[in-house]
Parts: C-alpha cells; structure tokens; sequence
C-alpha cells in the first residue's frame, strides 16, 4: 500500500462477521434524538451529563461500523471532554481493535492497536506549508519519520509535495524522498459535470540504489436526468515502474470503475421516514472483481446525515470468493 504520506489520522480496520444493523441503527437515532432534544432545548447537558461547548458538533465524523465484511464497531467516537478526543473500537473475527485519536489545530495524534499491530502516530498536516510526520508500529510494520513541504493553488485543486524521510518494515531501513504532484480539472457541459484528474508520484531509496514511480489518471462524471435523481460514473487507473524496499510505499498497476445510482425522495424532514436508494456496481478490473450493491437509506430529523442497510454481492475470478457483502451504509442529507 502506498500513497500519501500525510494526512490526518485514520484508524484502520480489519473484517469481521455477524451483525445487527437494527441495534446499532437504533443506537444511533437514539443518540441523535437525545443530542437534537438538548440542543433544541439550548441546554449542554446530554443524558444527564454536562457537555462542553460545541460537543453536539463533533458528531458529523463518527463512522459506526457495521459490516460482515469490515467489522462492528465505531470510530470517532468523541468523548465529552473539552479537547477533541475520540475513541475507535472495533471488533474483527481475530482481534478487538482499539485507539485514542485528537486533532489540534493541524497536530493529529493517534495510539492504540489496529490491525493487531500497535500503532502511535504524530503528525502535523497542512493545505500548504511545513509539515511532518511520524510513525512507530511494531510486529516488524512500517514505521516512519519524515519532514516535507506542500504547496497548493486553486482551491486545492494543484498540489505540489516534497518530503525527506527514513522509513522501516520487515527488518529494512531506508532513507527516501518523496514528490508528489496532483491536480484536477473540473468541466460543466450543460447538466453534466465532468473532472479529470491527474497524480503523478515518485520514490527514490539512494542507499537501495532504487526507486518507484506511479501516476493516476481519474476521470468522473454526474448527471441529474429527473429532480432528486443522481448518476454518477468514476474511472480510475494507475501506473507503476520501479521497485521499493519498503513494501507500503510499494504500488502497483490498477484500474477500476464505478456507477453510482441515486434517488432522493423528496419530503419534510420527520422524525423518521424514508430518504433514499441508492444503487452501486464497483468492477475491479486488476484484481477481477466485480461488487454489486443495494442501499437504503433512512432519514431522521434528528440525525445529521442518513442512515440505512446496503445489502450486496461480490463475484471473485473465476467464480471463487463470491459471498453476500451486509452493511450499514450512510448518506449525506
């Protein structure tokens, strides 16, 4: 796995098999009924317990995990505390998944054990400018330190990205730089709207005497034919040249489409009613895979985003790992 090196922490997950959508789905409309009920009420006690200013805010990134494929289990979960700390836990078939994570400012932290590997993580990222990041993990996983600098134009849309650093994993350590560059170009015709982009990145291990290069090309497209329905395409494909000592900055070909079709429906918002259907086929053309889903999605007055069970299939190469994919899926109001 490769990519970019700094970004904000991300706790990673592993797979796991049985579980309830209707339990955490309740769980979750009750604790957004119960947040809406105290902020109508201008009031900073939730349940019984005193919450510190702009708390009820910190719920628009809480991710509840509930899959047959990626875990039980929640992230981000903030707690009620003044700093912005929140909690991961995750249960996967092999292994119970915790950790702590914090944003300050542009300083991310995280510590715990993911993947069955303990993990801290440091970094300082920005839009542009100064940043740096630094990773320790065990069981012979990478670890990293490094120090770059970015800068960006047009909203985001051009990024150039430089960094010096020294990484470690599975017994081989190595200095290496990294440059990155990425930019995207978003083009309307009529109802359509179009964007290519584009991200060109390289790796290069003086004392390895070696070194990587890849590029991204990304082409996307969206079309309203009927009001509150959404059509959505994005094509994905990449190229890769070198070797790498360090196996996770390691990338290799692929290439991927996707087809999104989406159906808001359209009413006052309510305590409780139907809000949308979404359909979803993913074709991994690297790795032969093709991923059918089924969304529905619930909307609630008292719950910033919608909530609902995706039921799927995924058909492996050659007919093997076929199986049913069960999730719970979200959806932006």
């Amino acid at each position: 796995m490769g990519g970019v090196i700094f970004r904000r922490p991300v706790f990673p997950s592993r797979v796991s098999r049985r579980f309830s959508v209707q339990s955490v789905l309740l769980g979750s409309c009750l604790l957004g009924l119960g947040a809406v009920s105290s902020a109508a009420a201008q009031d900073t006690v939730l349940f019984g317990l005193k919450l510190p200013p702009g708390y009820l805010n910190r719920f628009d990134r809480i991710e509840v995990l509930a899959s047959n494929t990626g875990g039980t289990g929640v992230r981000f979960l903030p707690m009620p505390i003044s700093t912005d700390l929140r909690l991961t836990l995750v249960k996967t078939p092999t292994a119970l998944e915790y950790g702590i994570g914090t944003q300050i400012g542009n300083l991310g932290v995280q510590v715990g054990v993911f993947n069955g590997v303990p993990r801290a993580e440091m970094n300082q990222w920005l839009a542009s400018g100064f940043q740096w990041n630094g990773l320790v993990q065990g069981r012979g996983a990478l670890s990293r330190f490094a120090l770059g600098y970015t800068h960006s134009e047009n909203a985001g849309r051009f990024r150039l990205f430089n960094a010096l650093g020294l990484a470690q994993q599975a017994g081989v350590s190595a200095p290496y730089s990294h440059s990155e560059v990425s930019g995207v170009a978003p083009r309307r015709f009529g109802k359509i709207n179009t964007a290519v982009g584009m991200t060109g990145r390289l790796y290069t291990f003086p004392s390895e005497r070696s070194a990587q290069a890849s590029f991204d090309l990304s082409l996307s497209a969206n079309y309203s034919p009927v009001p509150g329905m959404l059509l959505e395409t994005l094509y994905l494909e990449r190229q890769a040249a070198g070797s790498t000592p360090i196996p996770d900055f390691g990338l290799g070909h692929y290439r991927q489409s996707t087809l999104n079709i989406t159906y808001r429906l359209s009413g006052a918002d309510s305590a409780f009613r139907l809000g949308a259907v979404r359909s979803r086929v993913v074709r991994n053309w690297t790795g032969k895979y093709t991923y059918v889903h089924g969304d529905v999605f619930l909307s609630s007055s008292a719950l910033p985003s919608m909530l609902g069970p995706s039921v799927g299939y995924q058909w492996g190469p050659d007919g093997k790992d076929s199986h049913w994919l069960i999730s719970l899926v979200s959806l932006p109001k």
